[in-house]
C-alpha cells in the first residue's frame, strides 16, 4: 500500500479550499434566496385584488 506524507502546507491549503468552497456556496444560496423572495413579494404585489 502507497502512503503519501502531506505537509502542514498542503494540508492548509487543501482546508483553505474546502472553507472557501462553502463559502462561496453559502453566498450563492444566499443570493438565490435573496431573488426569490423579491420574485415572490414582486408577484403578490402585482396579483393582489383591487379594492
Amino acid at each position: 500500500m502507497v502512503q503519501v506524507k502531506l505537509n502542514w502546507n498542503e494540508v492548509l491549503v487543501k482546508k483553505l479550499l474546502v472553507v472557501l468552497a462553502a463559502a462561496v456556496a453559502g453566498v450563492l444560496a444566499y443570493k438565490k434566496a435573496q431573488e426569490s423572495e423579491a420574485r415572490k413579494n414582486v408577484w403578490s404585489q402585482s396579483t393582489d385584488k383591487v379594492d
